[in-house]
């Protein structure tokens, strides 16, 4: 069997309201009330106008993202 070396493992987690920001802290992600989206700058989570924005955290060996749910649209 053929194994590309490069291939990456991504891990993809929703977070689409305050119950699953507590789930995502009992699972061990580094997740804050209040996050920046890495792709469009928009703040998601608890906002400042009181409304929760929905997010997407991804993972890999390395690293970290946030981006909100709109531009997680077409992996979701």
């Amino acid at each position: 069997m053929f194994y590309d070396k490069t291939m990456r493992h991504i891990e993809l987690h929703l977070i689409e309201n305050s119950h699953d920001l507590v789930l995502s802290a009992k699972a061990g992600l580094d997740v804050y009330d209040s996050e920046i989206c890495e792709e469009c700058g928009v703040e998601v989570g608890d906002n400042t106008a009181g409304k929760f924005i929905p997010f997407v955290v991804l993972l890999d060996d390395e690293a970290e993202w946030i981006v909100c749910a709109n531009c997680a649209t077409p992996v979701l």
